[in-house]
């Protein structure tokens, strides 16, 4: 019997979903469920460097809104182009999930592991010190993993804007 090989993933950090209309996700998810408060912002070629689509450089454009349920991060993507995977997503598949973000030790060894797996990107870049990689591991995991690494010092802006806005 051959040993348990080491978990690639450490936990589940959070849950990624494509919607067609940002501000109505937001409004119905906050007032049926009482999901949020969310923080706003736009991902595209002035906030994100290195954006890759199916492991090939390309700019695309869509608009995040970010909140947490209770330890999990929840997370609503409107594409604003027609350039990335959540655009493929909502024309394949409707809204739904999309991805979801593991946690890993080491992003660049995850990265390389899932290489060598055979296992190409979806689409990936750089959010102000945030990198953000998502795999084609749809047939192999069942779904698109993602995973995320921080660089010391960075974290995220303070939103474009938030839902439901404060008085």
């Amino acid at each position: 019997m051959s040993a348990r090989p080491r978990p690639m993933f450490t936990g589940i950090s959070e849950i990624v979903l494509v919607v067609r209309d940002l501000d109505e996700a937001m409004k119905r998810q906050w007032e049926m469920f009482g999901i949020g408060p969310w923080d706003i912002w736009t991902f595209d070629e002035s906030t994100v460097a290195d954006m890759v689509v199916h492991d090939r450089p390309c700019p695309f454009s869509v608009r995040v809104a970010y909140t947490a349920i209770g330890s999990t991060h929840w997370e609503l993507i409107q594409p604003l182009d027609t350039h990335s995977t959540y655009y493929e997503h909502l024309l394949r598949h409707g809204e739904g999930v999309h991805n979801i973000v593991f946690s890993v030790d080491d992003f660049d060894e995850t990265a390389a592991a899932m290489r060598a797996l055979g296992i190409g990107t979806r689409n990936s870049g750089n959010w102000k010190g945030t990198r953000f990689l998502n795999f084609d591991s749809a047939s192999a995991l069942g779904a698109v993993a993602e995973i995320f690494d921080t660089a010391d010092g960075a974290g995220f802006p303070a939103p474009e804007r938030t839902y439901p806005p404060t008085a």
